[in-house]
């Protein structure tokens, strides 16, 4: 394992019949990046995975389950946690989009300059892949699910305005005021249904909350829209020079991410009514079902 610095080897982890090794990867942004890998590439194989975790997460929610699954089908895993998070601190009071950008491309090139990954972006990692490509970030396709759209939270936030007060106050309670990361109800409410106890939410607000610390800068987002780079049907002017293989995934009940956010993701990509559904709450990489969509994508995978 070569990469540009050097090393910091911290954990090795035994996942039955696959290993996770968690490392810190200096990059040239300056960033020392918390970074999972799991499987080898063989020398006839899909593209590798690089998953790309949403907001008050890290690359741990993709450990648990779906990173050995990948990994028994023969696809090599990665995933880092994002600038500001605990596993890749910074003395920072907030990250621009632009930097989540920077560092991925940083990272592609510093360990996968063979072969561009497939990115995977959950939540705000999908808008993090949307700008990542729209900057020609090495990849060979790209999968949203449960993705924050091009438009940004604001048009969401306001169609759960109009339908219920109640979940457009949850949804302004558990991020702006961090509840999400620090109050198991509103965690599950938020992330995950009835089918996960409240026991076993609580399990996961210490990282929750240790990955909340750093915030994004909204302003500087919402200058910065993906959808700023769209025509006027709602498509991305970069998605035919060249298109990117994409696949478009949701969750019917997500409580952060609409439907119609999903589709509108897809119509960006230029998927038209290809968006696809998974009966579901919104971590679908650490809720009851999970198996489902994460098949899902390793057949896609599979099949580039």
């Amino acid at each position: 394992m070569t990469t540009t610095g050097t090393l910091v080897l911290l954990v090795l982890q035994q996942c039955h019949a696959v290993t996770i090794t968690r490392t810190q990867i200096p990059l040239s942004t300056g960033v020392s990046m918390e970074w999972l890998r799991c499987g080898e590439r063989k020398s006839v194989s899909p593209p590798p995975v690089l998953f790309v975790h949403g907001t008050f997460h890290g690359a741990w929610c993709w450990e648990q389950f779906w990173m050995e699954r990948f990994a028994a089908a023969g696809i090599e895993t990665h995933a880092v946690s994002l600038r500001g998070t605990s596993g890749s601190p910074v003395d920072q009071k907030s990250v621009k989009i632009t930097e989540h950008v920077d560092d991925l491309k940083a990272f592609v090139a510093a360990t996968l300059p063979d072969q561009p990954p497939v990115l995977v972006g959950h939540s705000f990692g999908g808008a993090s892949v949307l700008k990542y490509l729209e900057a020609e970030g090495a990849a060979s396709a790209a999968v949203m699910l449960c993705a924050v759209p091009p438009s940004g939270n604001g048009p969401m936030v306001g169609r759960f305005l109009r339908r219920s007060l109640k979940q457009a106050w949850l949804i302004t309670k558990g991020f702006a005021m961090k509840s999400a990361a620090t109050d198991a109800q509103v965690c599950r409410d938020l992330f995950f249904d009835e089918g996960t106890t409240l026991d076993e939410v609580a399990a996961y607000l210490p990282k929750l909350e240790a990955d909340a610390q750093v915030g994004l800068d909204v302003g500087h987002f919402t200058r910065n829209l993906p959808s700023k780079e769209a025509d006027w049907d709602g498509v991305a002017f970069w998605v035919e020079s060249p298109r990117v293989p994409a696949l478009v995934l949701g969750a019917e009940r997500d409580g952060v991410v609409d439907r119609e956010g999903v589709e509108e993701t897809a119509r960006f990509l230029g998927l038209q009514g290809e968006a696809e559904f998974f009966d579901l709450p919104h971590d679908v990489m650490l809720c009851k079902g999970w198996e489902a969509p994460c098949d899902r994508i390793i057949e896609w995978t599979k099949s580039l």
